[in-house]
């Protein structure tokens, strides 16, 4: 019986063009003298290159396909050895979507193992760290918040879910937004742990894709496992090149892209007061085209919640909606989105303890007399800039005016003074540099350099 069928049938195995594919549709038609050709739509199961493909079988070098259930030709060739048998049979096994608890035993289907990823990581997994993992599994289309304390593992449980989202074919676009400083170090864990490659999108890449490639290439569109900084995307042109290479195709099903990973998203929330910030825009504008999502935060809660409830519209839009104040039917769905544990809840659910417990010992602090006239002056000016303040709120005729004096003065001796609005002071760097110049005046005229 020959193990290599000429003709391509829909569920059959094929090589194609050096790369492993399951042919989802063939559709024949016949050109003349030419013969009879097949459109065949191919569904690659490797991650690099398209996801899909249409080829014309017959013009294909060197393609090849098995049937489905095809047998081995028993009659004509040699048993398999022992060893390789044994290897195989732990193989398929372990690479299985839901592998036995104890592979050498018998274990009923109900027993199995529900999740394989914590098989394939060079990791050893604790076990909250899989309760992620369960949550994500119970969703159809994954919107989760973990926001579990610094050392509890954010990363090595971000990885798991995303390892098993791959090993079920459910994803395989993913962008992964970190701050500009972890971007190393989330691409060094994801091929250490888990052997996951990941590319990392900023200017230097693309300049050097660019060369090798040409000017138009776009890497949003090259790669698909791809980290990047979110305060590189933030900015206009490369955002509108990455909205670009995500546009949906019409009539499909699918989202441009599978899977968003954002480590440190509180920087990401929306303001309490007055505009968003860039980054906050950026992330409203692309968390539509992604089909899973994954937040990860060690403080998810600023304070105010209209900032936390807007930070959850962008993670699910369908259960909620940015508002001042969460009624108890909002509250029960952010336990439902949101995985929160403390280092001190770990420890209190085992023993021994997990981690050490947390002390804090004052201790006193013995000022010289230069630190300690520094600190007096700057108290002058916290009142100095409180009262300069108070004048603006409040519309003390007297303090404005003695503002004013004071920024006369500053600009006589050579100072510059910005003006800013109290309606504008989200611009932080401009107010930072002017009370510093203020402070440095008021300093000097106390005769402290």
């Amino acid at each position: 019986m020959s193990t290599e069928s000429s003709h391509p049938q829909v569920g059959m195995l094929a090589t194609v063009r050096n790369r492993r594919a399951i042919i989802s549709s063939v559709e024949p038609f016949d050109s003349g003298p030419e013969g009879r050709f097949h459109l065949v739509q191919l569904e690659y199961t490797d991650p690099d290159g398209p996801r899909e493909e249409q080829v014309i079988w017959e013009h294909e070098m060197r393609s090849r396909c098995l049937e489905p259930s095809v047998l081995p030709q028993v009659d004509s060739s040699s048993p398999m050895a022992s060893a390789d048998f044994d290897t195989l049979i732990r193989s398929t096994r372990w690479s299985a979507f839901t592998p036995f608890v104890a592979p050498d035993e018998p274990c009923k289907v109900d027993q199995r193992f529900k999740m394989a990823s914590p098989f394939f990581g060079a990791i050893q997994v604790d076990d909250f760290q899989l309760v992620p993992l369960y949550h994500a599994l119970e969703m159809p289309r994954i919107s989760l918040l973990i926001g579990d304390d610094v050392g509890l593992g954010k990363t090595v449980e971000a990885g798991l879910v995303l390892t098993e989202l791959l090993i079920r074919r459910r994803v395989r676009r993913i962008l992964i937004l970190t701050p500009a400083s972890l971007r190393t170090q989330w691409r060094q864990e994801m091929r250490d742990k888990f052997s996951l490659h990941f590319d990392i999108v900023d200017r230097p890449s693309t300049h050097a894709l660019q060369k090798r490639q040409g000017l138009d290439i776009n890497p949003w569109r090259s790669f698909p496992r791809i980290i990047a900084s979110y305060h590189y995307l933030r900015q206009h042109d490369i955002l509108g090149q990455f909205l670009s290479a995500s546009r949906q195709q019409e009539g499909s099903p699918h989202l441009p892209w599978d899977m968003l990973i954002v480590d440190e998203c509180h920087n990401l929330c929306p303001s309490q007061f007055g505009d968003d910030s860039d980054l906050s825009k950026m992330l409203q504008q692309i968390s539509p085209l992604f089909e899973h999502k994954l937040f990860l935060s060690a403080t998810p809660h600023n304070g105010h919640t209209r900032c936390f409830s807007g930070l959850l519209e962008m993670l699910d839009p369908v259960r909620f909606t940015r508002t001042s104040e969460f009624t108890s039917d909002e509250r029960k769905r952010v336990e439902q989105v949101v995985i929160r544990r403390l280092k001190s809840e770990i420890n209190a659910e085992t023993d021994p303890k997990r981690f050490s417990d947390r002390r804090l010992d004052p201790r006193h602090l013995d000022f010289s007399p230069e630190e300690r006239i520094l600190a007096e002056r700057f108290q002058e000016f916290r009142s100095k800039v409180k009262s300069v303040m108070s004048g603006h709120l409040h519309g003390n005729a007297e303090t404005r005016l003695r503002d004013l004096q004071i920024r006369a003065e500053l600009r006589s001796k050579g100072y510059e003074v910005i003006e800013i609005p109290y309606g504008n002071l989200q611009d932080r760097e401009a107010m930072i540099r002017h009370f510093v110049r203020l402070a440095k005046y008021l300093l000097g005229r106390k005769g402290v350099q």
